[in-house]
């Protein structure tokens, strides 16, 4: 250290709807010109509809990790009035990870609530992993595993700063080492962060941030 009906889809739905309506009109005058000459077809009876398995019951939610500085360090002396520096600092932490803190990668990112607007520190605190780690995970996690983490500025057609709006992207480059000296993989990510802030004299906060690799 945040995915409606399109418009060409309207035109058919009310197609349909007309076609329906005529449907049953024509249907309607078809049955009154054949009263008393017997009963019609008899209704299908719909299938009956599958009970939920009573003995089903969610994935319990993995606990969450313990308190404490991962291994890959954390950003220090961050200036919150410096949008780039606040959005740096978020691109750091998210993926600096520490297995034998962390229980999953959601730990790395509630590291990160301090600069982030109240609604998505809300979010990002309360969430809970309900899927067990992957593989990658595991193996790190078999060698007490831990991340380092750099973020390099990289520059896009972006929107000019606002006093109260900035965007910022980031190249981030994250390396997985052990702490018996096993080197995992090295990737790489682009990071893309939506920070506001209420006034010139306020701390910058993200509210909106995607990734993709």
């Amino acid at each position: 250290m945040t995915n409606a009906p399109t418009r060409h889809g309207r035109p058919a739905i009310a197609a349909a709807a007309v076609s329906v309506t005529l449907a049953l009109a024509l249907t309607g005058c078809g049955s009154s010109s054949h009263k008393g000459t017997g009963a019609g077809p008899k209704a299908s009876t719909p299938p009956p509809t599958s009970r939920p398995d009573a003995n089903y019951s969610p994935a319990p939610a993995l606990p969450k990790g313990k308190a404490g500085t991962p291994k890959g360090g954390l950003p220090k002396d961050v200036d919150a009035k410096d949008a780039t520096a606040v959005a740096q600092a978020i691109a750091v932490a998210n993926r600096t990870y520490d297995t034998d803190l962390d229980a999953s990668p959601a730990d790395a990112q509630r590291r990160t609530v301090q600069w982030l607007s109240d609604t998505l520190a809300k979010n990002v605190a309360d969430a809970q992993s309900l899927s067990q780690p992957d593989a990658a995970w595991r193996t790190m996690a078999a060698h007490h595993g831990y991340t380092t983490v750099t973020a390099k500025r990289a520059y896009d057609d972006q929107q000019p700063d606002t006093a109260t709006e900035a965007f910022r992207q980031f190249e981030v480059t994250v390396t997985t080492l052990g702490r018996d000296d096993w080197k995992g993989p090295t990737d790489t990510w682009v990071q893309w962060i939506h920070l506001t802030r209420t006034s010139s004299e306020q701390p910058w906060k993200a509210d909106t941030m995607r990734v993709a690799k």
